[in-house]
């Protein structure tokens, strides 16, 4: 297929409080293990939820402007373990409609059970406990597996993400040998692409050995590519961004691509506030667009770039909202090729 230009649809299926904080008021955390210990009528309130913060029309107006995928982020209990509450039929529904738009999906297994690591977005905030059990890993290709049975023969279908950003202190060893067992299983499953995550550790030598001896057919390599998090970026001006999003991480992309097809599986917009200090509407918009424009060019050389994320409900932190960046013209309104 063509060149990946998508977006995620994050803060939907799997709930991050910062993405729409009144979900979570009164709460004592911002996960969904959190909402649903402890949220009264937790279950319709999240169903009320899905219909409302993506709906069709919003699959409909992504296809209008050229995005030509989505990364799916979903839950591990999609089938309704308790605590937990089902949404396979929001997943069936929704690719539905990514099937009537022509969208290609990639289904990313973004929490896992025992938590991967310890965030919001992985379910349980401070817990890691995914890799010390057999029966927490097996159970996360089982949700593959079932995943992969059910989409995989979609025509839109475009592959699956083993487990969204296992965490940096999990052996990478294990890691890697895991993936290589569900890559055993979900191969035979269907055509579709099978991603794998870097685990924070996009620049390990292991990883060219991992993807050049293992014989791995139709895989991609996704590296998450932020400039806000970790202290590196604390005191970094916008200049400096700008030349490593252009120089450095060009250079990274490349040197991973002759042995695997790198997916920027995430990237934003999101840079620390005190660089927006003292500058008005228009500056800002300026430096947005700016940072936009370098990382667009250097995520070409890639197979392809999912931006994190679709929609945020929040007034700020427009960084983070596709939605809110186009209509407001920082972002490009068409990502189509030319002929």
């Amino acid at each position: 297929m063509s060149q990946l230009r998508g977006v995620n649809l994050g803060g939907w299926l799997v709930l991050e409080k910062w993405m729409r904080p009144s979900l979570f008021e009164g709460l004592s955390g911002p996960d969904e293990t959190i909402f649903c210990l402890e949220k009264d009528h937790s279950k319709e309130i999240l169903k009320a939820h899905w219909e409302s913060f993506i709906t069709e029309a919003d699959i409909k107006y992504l296809a209008s402007t050229g995005i030509n995928s989505v990364r799916l982020p979903l839950p591990w209990w999609f089938l309704g373990e308790k605590p937990y509450h089902r949404s396979i039929e929001k997943i069936d529904e929704v690719i539905s409609w990514f099937e009537k738009y022509k969208l290609s999906f990639l289904l990313d297994l973004h929490t896992a059970p025992g938590c991967q690591n310890g965030f919001d977005n992985g379910g349980i905030t401070g817990q890691i406990e995914w890799h010390k059990s057999k029966k927490t890993l097996d159970l996360t290709i089982e949700k593959l597996a079932f995943l992969s049975k059910r989409y995989g023969k979609s025509p839109v279908f475009f592959g699956v993400e083993i487990v969204n950003e296992p965490h940096w202190s999990i052996d990478l060893k294990l890691i890697q040998d895991f993936y290589l067992d569900a890559y055993k299983v979900l191969r035979p499953l269907s055509n579709g692409c099978i991603v794998f995550h870097d685990a924070f550790r996009p620049n390990d030598d292991s990883w060219e050995t991992f993807f050049k001896e293992n014989n791995l057919i139709n895989v991609a390599f996704d590296i998450h590519l932020y400039s806000c998090f970790g202290g590196e970026f604390e005191k970094m001006e916008p200049p400096e961004i700008i030349n490593r999003t252009l120089s450095d991480r060009q250079k990274q992309i490349k040197t991973l691509s002759k042995f695997v097809r790198v997916i920027v599986g995430e990237w934003s917009l999101g840079l620390h506030e005190f660089l927006f200090q003292g500058l008005d509407k228009f500056q800002r918009d300026s430096l947005l667009r700016t940072y936009a424009n370098a990382q667009l060019k250097t995520f070409e050389f890639a197979y392809g770039w999912y931006f994190w994320s679709y929609r945020i409900d929040q007034t700020s932190r427009i960084g983070w909202d596709l939605s809110r960046l186009i209509k407001e013209g920082i972002m490009p309104n068409s990502y189509e090729f030319e002929e």
